[in-house]
């Protein structure tokens, strides 16, 4: 069917600068949209089936006038026309085209592009600051609390989603793996933590974030970037992390390779998650956290600053061989120079970390990773731009939960198979 429309474009007389002249088409576009979803709803009324009375499901039902619904779309306000009925043999009235929209359109009037617009701004930068997004792109305001509730109603079904499907790949599989599946050459697994404000403890919470990748590649001349990178994420403590990270290993088809390599700093959760989720992984303490823990040491213990060279001389071989017997020997001459007790605290440390203290050297030459700098790049893209920086700021846990799995589904590629599903939008095509 053809619906004609007549929304003529006007403009001024004289001439106009090219922004403002941008600005009436922009305006005059917005409105024949508005228009002519109006006018192409009506013009489908026909179309859409039949509605029993809902009360007592009688089709004998008589027009009654008409009630318009109020509605959020990409471009901005619209009403929708919709015919009213008087049920005969109740005599209630209602709106059959309510049967259609009430799916749609859930307990609110945005519809689902606008909540897919509304999510991917509210997971991505503050609310008021998203608010004022969403309306400069569809002409209209759309409010804070608004985006709000639809961010935490998004968020919760994405996380549901990563939830099911972590429980899933920790099932053992009903059959033999797919060779057909391409095997990456290594798999790369690094793991840390960030701490946020909390509303429902003093103390914060922790974000648990891992990424998963294949190594890095150079891309220009100074830059590189991990390749066949995926991350996996969650405010709800390891026992939840534990299963988002085996399935992302798994999405990767990571176990099907026997070049494994588990990444972090001194943390116990970390290795301990590692030892559920990949056991056959070469564990590495991070080469610069034990650098760093060397450096905080040496200034605790020694004053003077060449002396601290000196001993940085005798120390540095020695870790970067991954010897430590031998860092433990230089450690115990410092000891009888130096009364401080950092230097038994950090004999200590190196004592505990030893089976994940490797030759940095002979990994580095061939190849191998000896830091997780991905993984402190994914806290800051992850967790950091979201969900820090403004003086204040505090999150519930589970709204918290919810704006990660949004960030995890915008980082991993995913948006179009997360969030769209869960608004009404077909999978396939662009989310927004």
């Amino acid at each position: 069917m053809e619906v004609m429309i007549a929304c003529p474009l006007v403009v001024s007389d004289l001439p106009l600068e090219l922004p403002a002249l941008e600005a009436a088409v922009h305006a005059w576009g917005l409105r024949l949209q508005r228009e002519a979803l109006a006018r192409a709803w009506a013009a489908q009324a026909a179309l859409r089936p039949a509605v029993p009375c809902s009360r007592c499901g009688g089709t004998d039902l008589r027009a009654a006038g008409g009630k318009p619904r109020h509605i959020e779309t990409l471009f901005g306000p619209v009403q929708l026309p919709r015919r009213r009925v008087r049920c005969a043999g109740c005599g209630r009235h209602h709106q059959p085209d309510d049967a259609v929209l009430a799916p749609v359109l859930g307990p609110g009037r945005c519809t689902p592009a606008v909540r897919d617009l509304a999510a991917s701004c509210g997971a991505s930068w503050p609310y008021q600051q998203a608010a004022r997004v969403v309306g400069r792109v569809r002409g209209a305001p759309l409010s804070a609390e608004t985006l709000r509730a639809v961010v935490a109603q998004t968020g919760q079904a994405v996380a549901a989603q990563h939830t099911a499907e972590a429980q899933a790949a920790c099932q053992p599989p009903a059959t033999a793996p797919d060779p057909a599946r391409q095997r990456p050459a290594r798999l790369v697994v690094e793991l840390d933590g960030a701490w946020v404000r909390s509303h429902d403890n003093a103390l914060g919470m922790e974000a648990k974030v891992g990424v998963i990748h294949a190594g890095s590649e150079r891309i220009g001349r100074t830059r590189t970037r991990l390749t066949n990178r995926r991350y996996a994420a969650t405010f709800a403590g390891v026992g939840d992390f534990g299963p988002l990270v085996t399935a992302a290993v798994e999405q990767r088809n990571g176990y099907a390779t026997s070049e494994q390599t588990l990444l972090g700093d001194a943390a116990a959760w970390l290795w301990a998650v590692g030892r559920d989720t990949l056991a056959e992984a070469t564990a590495v303490l991070d080469r610069w956290h034990l650098t760093d823990a060397r450096q905080r040491t040496l200034r605790r213990a020694v004053a003077e600053t060449e002396a601290r060279t000196d001993w940085t001389a005798r120390l540095d071989p020695c870790l970067e061989r991954g010897d430590v017997p031998g860092v433990l020997a230089v450690l115990a001459d410092l000891a009888q120079a130096s009364a401080a007790p950092e230097v038994g605290a950090f004999a200590a440390f190196l004592a505990a970390q030893a089976p994940r203290i490797p030759d940095y050297a002979a990994r580095r030459a061939a190849g191998l990773p000896v830091g997780s700098g991905g993984v402190e790049k994914g806290v800051d893209v992850v967790v950091n731009r979201r969900f820090k920086g403004k003086r204040g700021m505090r999150w519930g846990r589970e709204r918290a939960k919810g704006v990660l799995a949004l960030r995890v589904a915008e980082l991993n590629d995913e948006w179009t198979a997360r969030p769209a599903p869960a608004l009404g939008l077909p999978a396939h095509l662009p989310a927004s």
